[in-house]
């Protein structure tokens, strides 16, 4: 009797350190469950967090093997280390290494949150003779990378089965800072948590409410600035008023920006996982980031038929058309910024209809169903 060939392996090696969950995270969990459902052999690597998040307990309860790496330093002082002292990317620790070598799985898909933090895991993989793909989901030009790490990145990007990204920009933006052109480079889909058949109906007008979705930390998301334009004399005379939603490392020191500015307008809402609740509170999103990938509160506040209020980095503005579907500040400053939220003040009375051309635009955009596809792809990676 003539057997068929076996389902692959595959294995899933999550980089975050900065916090046991985040939107990075989602595609890689999320298609991990789908191939283990589907009965493939999953296995993943992430850090040991004190409380372990839901997302990887799921997959542990669906008969997922685990490698739980320790923590040993804060996320600040690795970036630290790495960004001033200029060494070599860390290599990955040994009962790592050991665990990858006795799973030996047909493919290692490598999540990042940055460009350069899977370099140890690629060259794990090179040593193995295993097949891997790196999952870039942000980039920055304060992330460039230094000479010492040429060799790991000369020939771990290039030997990848696939280097995917979440933004045109961000692919570009790595091919310069490497100097070469990747040509197995592919741009995937994350998945969003909201339903794509109904927009959310429109709040009440009596009072502008517009949202900055995200983890509350200006570094990355620029709720600095947006705090500076609002404390700005012709925004305080205005009926709007902003919803900050999202927790995140940095709420103490934006709470007592906010008390020093006098913005009696503003509200720190904490993290809501309904997203349709958002939207229909609020009539437009504003994300004054400072890097990214392309964010999913972009494409679900799209969905949800909102306007979007935006900086032009990374995939911020792929899905975009000004004065369209959203207003477009063409850097992170609290000047620029303002400059595109006066223009879409101008525009306020048309939000409602430019919300609803924004969904008519991304609906058209999106594949049917993400995890699908990228499940998929991998499978035929793997082999």
């Amino acid at each position: 009797m003539t057997t068929g060939k076996a389902r692959p392996k595959i294995a899933f090696v999550s980089t975050m350190a900065g916090g046991p969950w985040g939107g990075s995270e989602e595609l890689w969990s999320r298609t991990a469950s789908h191939l283990r459902k589907a009965g493939l052999d999953v296995c993943m690597s992430v850090y040991g967090w004190p409380q372990r998040p839901a997302q990887v307990q799921a997959l542990l309860d669906q008969g997922v093997d685990a490698d739980f790496r320790p923590l040993k330093l804060p996320a600040a002082k690795r970036l630290l280390e790495r960004f001033l002292k200029r060494r070599k990317p860390t290599p990955i620790p040994r009962v790592s290494m050991a665990w990858l070598e006795n799973q030996r799985p047909d493919l290692v898909v490598i999540s990042q949150g940055g460009p350069w933090d899977g370099l140890g895991w690629m060259r794990a993989c090179r040593g193995l003779s295993l097949k891997y793909c790196p999952i870039i989901h942000a980039n920055s030009e304060i992330w460039w990378p230094v000479d010492v790490w040429r060799d790991d990145i000369a020939g771990g990007l290039p030997a990848a089965a696939k280097v995917f990204f979440v933004s045109k920009a961000n692919r570009r933006l790595m091919e310069l800072q490497c100097g070469f052109s990747l040509e197995n480079a592919e741009i995937v889909i994350n998945p969003c948590n909201v339903e794509v058949d109904r927009a959310v109906p429109w709040p009440d007008d009596s009072v502008t409410r517009i949202a900055c979705v995200g983890r509350v930390d200006p570094q990355a998301k620029g709720q600095d600035l947006l705090l500076q334009v609002l404390a700005m004399p012709k925004w305080r005379d205005r009926p709007v008023e902003l919803n900050i939603y999202g927790g995140g490392p940095c709420l103490k020191s934006l709470e007592a920006m906010k008390e020093m500015l006098g913005l009696a307008n503003v509200r720190f809402a904490g993290h809501e996982s309904d997203v349709r609740k958002i939207w229909s509170l609020n009539h437009a999103l504003v994300l004054p980031s400072r890097f990214e990938g392309l964010p999913l509160v972009i494409v679900e506040a799209m969905l949800c038929g909102r306007p979007v209020i935006t900086t032009d980095i990374a995939g911020n503005a792929e899905y975009l058309e000004e004065g369209t579907t959203g207003f477009i500040a063409q850097a992170p400053t609290a000047a620029l910024l303002d400059d595109a939220m006066e223009r879409a003040w101008s525009k306020r009375f048309d939000w409602k209809a430019i919300g609803l051309a924004a969904r008519e635009s991304i609906v058209t955009k999106l594949p049917k169903d993400p995890i699908e596809t990228f499940a998929k792809c991998l499978m035929e990676i793997a082999g």
